[in-house]
């Protein structure tokens, strides 16, 4: 049902499978766990009330569309949080550019009501996190991290990601910068980005949004960084290939090269093609049919496609799994090192190490990592 319901549209036969699976015996509890913690929420719901069935048990239906309300309600939160963020930032001349969240959502979905999402994400430049810093505190915002971390020089001493949390409403915002998004095996160039960027209308606003083929790569790096351990990441990556009819393979194939993420690339698409048979142009099916490794990688993932039990457990199976998202077995030590070594925004909060300090702690985080996942198993960082 998950599976089937991962996407914006359904076309005759689809919709035919779904409604039988819908008007099987189904443990609906379980169902509706697992959309959650999918992100499917809303799609499930879209297409339950579309189908041609009436085997649904009315309270079903309801206890559905209340969690989806749920969701709806949060997710106009953070639009309305969204709008309000960037034109302060436009006023304070920050350059931003939001992704995920709302603008994804519309984006690929047709609404921001169709599409899970927490929390928000926001781009910008590392030179503008001492303003951003300003920005947020005026509009209630509390930040994880000191103030002196905004001002912080040199990767090192960069946290994985700046975190701020709403002081009333608990809304939760991510800004990201050319430094912290280190699961590019490559820093991405986000001025050339920035300028590429185009405009998504949501909720009636203009907001600043990726070029299709800059987003494509972001979301296979993001997904790859994850573990792919939710089925909406898929979802994602098919229905912005799908919604995007002038997208441009070459510019897509050259970036990512660029990049070193040609294997998260291939992945996100070989998944989004087995998983929820997104169709691709011929040289991308050649591309990702000549990789041994996405392959592989993605037959173990296709067999554990909404409960978790694909993602690593041990510390060993992530190194290797982070090794082997890189092509090259050099290039993927050399990831592999670098973020082993490079705090990001958990460890600053955690270990409160001083900036004069902060060189030294990339010794350190290995074996904090080691014990975070060398004993236990988790659905992702």
């Amino acid at each position: 049902m998950l599976v089937a319901c991962a996407r914006k549209q359904m076309d005759a036969a689809q919709q035919k499978h779904f409604n039988g699976l819908a008007a099987q015996p189904l443990d609906w509890a379980v169902l509706m766990q697992l959309a959650n913690e999918n992100g499917l929420l809303p799609l499930l719901h879209k297409h339950l009330t579309e189908a041609a069935t009436g085997s649904i048990r009315p309270d079903v239906l309801e206890q559905i569309a209340q969690a989806n309300r749920q969701s709806a309600l949060r997710g106009l939160l953070l639009t309305a949080e969204l709008l309000r963020i960037l034109d302060a930032f436009r006023q304070r001349g920050i350059r931003a550019v939001p992704y995920k969240g709302p603008v994804l959502a519309q984006r690929a979905f047709g609404s921001p009501s169709l599409r899970q999402f927490e929390d928000l994400d926001i781009v910008t430049p590392q030179r503008s996190m001492p303003a951003v810093y300003d920005a947020m505190q005026e509009l209630d915002y509390q930040a994880r991290l000191p103030k002196e971390r905004f001002v912080a020089e040199g990767s090192r001493a960069i946290p994985g990601e700046y975190v701020f949390i709403h002081r009333v409403n608990s809304a939760m915002v991510e800004l990201h910068t050319e430094w912290t998004l280190r699961h590019f095996p490559v820093r991405p160039d986000m001025e050339a980005m920035a300028r590429r960027s185009t405009v998504v209308s949501v909720d009636g606003k203009d907001v600043a949004a990726f070029a299709a083929e800059d987003e494509l790569l972001m979301l296979a790096v993001h997904g790859a960084k994850d573990f792919w351990s939710r089925l909406i990441w898929v979802a994602d990556i098919a229905e912005i290939v799908k919604q995007s009819p002038k997208l441009n393979w070459q510019k897509v194939i050259a970036g990512a090269k660029r990049l070193k993420a040609s294997r998260m690339l291939n992945l996100g698409l070989s998944l989004a093609r087995e998983i929820l048979d997104l169709t691709l142009p011929p040289e991308i099916v050649s591309q990702i049919e000549a990789d041994a490794t996405v392959k592989r990688v993605t037959r173990h993932f296709v067999q554990h496609r909404v409960d978790g039990e694909a993602i690593p457990e041990s510390a060993f199976q992530r190194s290797l799994y982070r090794i082997r998202m890189v092509e090259g077995p050099w290039n993927g030590l050399r990831y592999w090192a670098r973020l082993s070594a490079a705090p990001a925004e958990e460890d600053w909060a955690i270990a409160h190490v001083p900036r004069r300090f902060s060189g030294s702690y990339a010794f350190l985080r290995p074996f904090r990592r080691w014990k975070k996942y060398g004993q236990r198993s988790s659905r992702g960082e």
